[in-house]
């Protein structure tokens, strides 16, 4: 069976407040803009779920980056594009995530050609501009997906990511696909399911992705209420 990663959801503000409570305090792992606010009690809530799915659950051996490694076996990454809060949590396998919104990006050639990318970016020129755009997000996501997962200073994971550049193909709607040599330890997840974002889940292996929305409770109020599961 293949591993499973659940991904959780929510609208946050653009730019909490400098001084917002701070509502995941036990999480001193985590950057001190997702403890705090709207971001802190989103995450809060999402641990207070998995400690009441698995008793056994717990986050105070995370290690610090923006993907941890929870006591449990399970494993903790985090990302944030516009308005939309997204946490993913892998069941027993290590994850990085990121998220992208859906819109026309300047110079998106350029930012991979400085990163080392030139053969991504000879394919992608071949695409109609829609078409190079969606490429680039697939792209884009993909590596800082992979610089999560590996927690690889920003040179070093460009470096390692442009050696297998070569394999990734896109359609000509823009849509990427990436076909690793075998010995290539890391597969890239694309998941379309919340809206307006597109949002890559990079792991060591095949995962099954579930998605769910998270209605986040009113300030000072606890609970919990999700969405139906959604597969990406």
């Amino acid at each position: 069976m293949l591993p499973s990663v659940d991904v959780w959801w929510t609208l946050g503000d653009h730019a909490e407040p400098q001084r917002a409570a701070e509502t995941a305090r036990r999480l001193t792992a985590v950057p001190p803009e997702w403890r705090r606010g709207r971001r802190g009690r989103f995450l809060a809530e999402i641990t207070r779920h998995c400690r009441a799915q698995s008793p056994q659950w717990s986050a105070k051996g995370a290690a610090k980056g923006w993907r941890f490694n929870l006591s449990s076996g399970q494993h903790l990454s985090l990302t944030d594009a516009g308005r939309h809060l997204i946490i993913a949590v892998g069941q027993g396998v290590p994850i990085g995530i990121d998220a992208e919104r859906l819109r026309p990006i300047d110079d998106a050639t350029g930012t991979l050609e400085r990163l080392g990318f030139a053969p991504l970016v000879a394919k992608m020129g071949r695409l109609a501009p829609a078409a190079r755009n969606r490429a680039f997000v697939h792209i884009w996501t993909a590596f800082e997906a992979f610089l999560k997962l590996e927690r690889l200073p920003w040179d070093t994971a460009a470096a390692e990511f442009s050696r297998v550049q070569e394999a990734w193909r896109f359609a000509t709607d823009g849509t990427a696909s990436f076909d690793p040599p075998r010995s290539h330890p890391v597969a890239f997840h694309a998941v379309s399911t919340i809206p307006g974002i597109f949002l890559t889940v990079a792991a060591p292996s095949a995962c099954r992705i579930a998605t769910r929305s998270w209605n986040l409770c009113p300030a000072g109020q606890t609970g919990r209420k999700f969405s139906a599961d959604s597969t990406g």
